[in-house]
């Protein structure tokens, strides 16, 4: 008769007798990691960039937005908020100025189809044209003040938006407070 095998999930495992490394060991091996980690960098005398990535916006923007923002509503003072949702409708509001209760959206002269005829537009601009259509249907409905503004008149006549916002937010600051007026109490 054979001696059975002890083997499986029921065996007995063996003792291990482990052997602590001594100090000089564990320095070897730390030295040796770290050499291995300066491997993977570069060279120190190379500086890398550091890119801090930002919190993204649920929606896309575009660079003509951005630089509108800095080079007008910036210079103005205007407080707004970028990117204001439409709940009701889930669609965006390129600036919101509460303040004023006015919206400015930046159309961007392709793809909101500048001087051309319905027929004439691609698929895109179609869709970009309904869209805007019902972001100006919203704004006329809970009677916030939308003034849109094309890209080559931001980037031909810039003075020209300038004086126009100047006195777009100025007449519709008056009539924000007139109708604050109207609501208090006599």
């Amino acid at each position: 008769m054979q001696p059975l095998k002890k083997s499986g999930p029921f065996q007995k495992p063996r003792s291990k007798t482990v052997r602590k490394p001594s100090s000089a060991e564990t320095q070897k091996k730390n030295t040796k990691k770290k050499e291995e980690k300066d491997k993977r960098l570069p060279p120190k005398h190379v500086e890398k960039r550091k890119y801090v990535r930002k919190k993204t916006q649920e929606y896309g923007t575009s660079k003509l937005e951005v630089r509108f923002a800095k080079n007008f509503l910036d210079r103005l003072g205007v407080e707004y908020i970028y990117q204001f949702k439409m709940e009701s409708i889930g669609r965006y509001l390129d600036f919101y100025i509460p303040s004023c209760n006015v919206a400015l959206e930046i159309d961007g002269d392709y793809y909101h189809s500048y001087g051309l005829v319905y027929e004439q537009m691609s698929p895109m601009q179609k869709r970009n044209h309904r869209v805007d259509d019902q972001k100006n249907h919203w704004c006329a409905v809970n009677c916030i003040k939308l003034i849109r503004i094309w890209e080559h008149d931001i980037n031909e006549h810039p003075e020209m938006v300038m004086e126009m916002l100047k006195k777009e937010l100025a007449s519709a600051e008056k009539a924000e407070t007139k109708k604050k007026e109207m609501r208090k109490r006599h």
